[in-house]
């Protein structure tokens, strides 16, 4: 059986709501801030925005190895 992606959306937020609807509290904010430095692709489990990650989470800093990096 196949399913519109729009159908199956609908679905799963009528399934997944709260009783009382969604509220403006409930949304995820999560942008890239100016000034900060993010990983947009990556290796295989690697903190990046290709592999699923969020902003936050992918953002690169001094502590972080480079990409291919290993340390010996």
């Amino acid at each position: 059986m196949k399913t519109k992606l729009s159908k199956l959306v609908q679905q799963l937020n009528a399934e997944n709501a709260p009783s009382d609807g969604w509220r403006a509290e409930d949304r995820v904010v999560d942008k890239p801030e100016e000034g900060k430095v993010y990983a947009l692709t990556g290796g295989p489990g690697s903190r990046c925005i290709a592999n699923g990650n969020s902003w936050s989470e992918s953002e690169v800093t001094d502590a972080d190895p480079a990409a291919g990096e290993n340390e010996a």
